[in-house]
């Protein structure tokens, strides 16, 4: 049950943020923007890599992930911490959220942002599933 409620969650954020940044990337060059509803625009913002050797980037990167995916691993398996499985689907939302941000640096050496509402800066899904997934973690965290 516990692979399952952290699994499902983080494959769904995945695929829902790659597959509407390539809808997005379809319809929308960089920097341009639509209006969707109110106060809410399509806006397709890459956001590069400031490092100039975005090859050894790229290597702390997979790194850095692994050794993320491994501590959670760890921590979920312990059962100390999180022991609600809405805990676990949260940390699968921000686990997806940050796999789509981390493939998005690897594949394109930038992050694709498209979400603008209003003055609050440019996100995507991947976005929301970290944040949204965070504090769902915490909030069941015992």
């Amino acid at each position: 049950m516990t692979s399952i409620t952290v699994l499902l969650p983080a494959i769904l954020v995945l695929l829902a943020d790659q597959l509407t940044k390539m809808a997005v990337t379809r319809r929308l060059a960089n920097g341009s923007s639509a209006a969707v509803v109110w106060c809410v625009r399509l806006r397709c913002a890459m956001k590069p890599s400031r490092s100039r050797r975005l090859p050894d980037k790229r290597i702390a990167l997979v790194l850095l992930w692994g050794v993320v995916l491994s501590t959670f691993a760890f921590l979920i398996g312990q059962g100390d911490i999180f022991h609600h499985p809405a805990a676990h689907v949260g940390i699968g939302a921000a686990l997806g959220g940050a796999a789509s941000n981390v493939y998005d640096r690897l594949r394109r050496g930038a992050v694709l942002d498209f979400v603008a509402i209003g003055w609050w800066p440019v996100f995507n899904l991947a976005d929301v599933g970290i944040t949204l997934g965070a504090l769902m973690a915490l909030w069941f965290i015992w």
